[in-house]
């Protein structure tokens, strides 16, 4: 049952009376949507986590360990974000031409799978092109590091391949992946564009990584042996994001302190 906050934490600038108010109930009720959103409620690892460069966050995540001490990311991005994946769903399926073939040349939120328990949304698979598309929506900073090494990282690079595989897996002809920055804080001239050829060997080895983490999951067995834990070394995945991030954390099994150098 969703009960209004008594305060939100709006500041700068500080707010009181109505404003106050009017802050407190749509911060509540933005944060109450989000934490409830299919894809926040998401228990299974899916395509854009399995990239990640973070050893210990992956094998987190495959035992969904509790606890998540870090329950205070803002959901702004990713609410903003989620609005304009379906704003260009909506778009390309209404504007989605007719291939010689008589198939749409679009696909789009289509869900594929790499393997049997891998599976996930693809945003949009360009039949013409015969590319996977994967839109991102990146505030400015975020736009600026990829324009300047002009490479997604590498958790949206393994994203765009495992979505690759999920659609040569149901027959499609893929040729191309693409991650498509849009500025969420620009305009529509500063979009970027990275693409590379598919390459499926990139997904099957974040396939095998994982199958690895599991094993060694199984072997160590985190559970009744926090302390190996320790084992599993951390990687640069925007720790203040991560659900288990505790800055300066000693216990492992309680949370991680992330990068500290």
């Amino acid at each position: 049952m969703f009960t209004q906050p008594a305060v939100a934490p709006v500041n700068p600038p500080l707010l009181d009376g109505l404003a106050a108010q009017i802050a407190a109930n749509v911060v509540g009720t933005i944060r109450h949507a989000s934490a409830n959103a299919p894809r926040s409620r998401q228990v299974a690892i899916g395509p854009s986590e399995i990239g990640t460069p973070c050893v210990r966050k992956l094998a987190y995540k495959l035992l969904d360990w509790d606890p998540k001490p870090n329950k205070d990311t803002d959901p702004l991005a990713s609410v903003i974000g989620t609005a304009a994946h379906g704003w260009m769903e909506e778009t390309f399926n209404k504007f989605n031409p007719t291939l010689p073939d008589g198939r749409p040349r679009y696909i789009t939120e289509q869900r594929v799978a790499a393997d049997a328990t891998l599976k996930g949304s693809c945003d949009l698979f360009d039949r013409q092109a015969k590319t996977v598309i994967d839109w991102k929506f990146p505030g400015t900073t975020s736009m600026e590091k990829v324009r300047k090494n002009r490479d997604p990282g590498v958790t949206y690079r393994v994203q765009a391949h495992v979505y690759g595989l999920g659609y040569r897996n149901a027959g499609e002809d893929v040729e191309h992946v693409a991650v498509v920055f849009l500025p969420r804080a620009g305009r529509l001239d500063g979009v970027y564009v990275w693409t590379e050829p598919f390459q499926p060997q990139i997904a099957l080895d974040a396939l095998t990584r994982r199958d690895n983490v599991m094993k060694v999951l199984a072997d160590l067995d985190p559970e009744n042996n926090p302390a190996i834990w320790g084992a599993f070394p951390v990687g640069d995945a925007y720790c203040t994001y991560c659900p288990w991030h505790l800055p300066k954390s000693t216990n492992l099994a309680r949370g991680c302190p992330g990068i500290t150098n």
